[in-house]
């Protein structure tokens, strides 16, 4: 079951904000699993990288960790910064309605990354500066 923590990290420079995602037998939780083929460069962890930084010893798991969230948004594709919906959307504003924009609304969906829905949750925790991990179970 995916979970949405903090954590004490003194590499970070106080707290870092996660969200897991769990693998067993390489598969990703059900609920995620449509997203694991899709290309989002997801850093992924080992169940004792995890739990070691749950107690406290941070470092391993900074160190596998890439960019910062903000970051992994400048990584994608210059087509998903648009919103697959904008033909359809009877919301749609250029001027609000990107990746990239400051107030871009909850119903963004990047453009080309199937299934959206899920991207969008991605994109989501990227926007407020949480980490999406990979914790692979043994």
């Amino acid at each position: 079951m995916p979970r949405r923590l903090k954590i004490s990290c003194q590499e970070m420079g106080g707290t870092l904000e996660l969200y897991l995602i769990y693998e067993y037998g390489g598969k990703w939780e059900p609920e995620w699993v449509a997203l694991q083929a899709t290309g989002l460069d997801l850093p992924r962890v080992t169940k004792e990288t995890m739990d070691h930084a749950l107690i406290g010893w941070t470092k391993p798991l900074v160190n596998q960790l890439g960019p910062p969230p903000k970051g992994k948004l400048l990584q994608l594709p210059k087509e998903a910064r648009e919103c697959q919906q904008r033909a359809t959307c009877p919301m749609y504003d250029p001027k609000t309605c990107g990746l990239m924009n400051k107030n871009m609304p909850w119903c963004f969906e990047p453009e080309g990354v199937k299934p959206g829905e899920l991207a969008a949750e991605i994109v989501k925790f990227w926007r407020d500066e949480v980490y999406v991990v990979v914790v692979a179970e043994d």
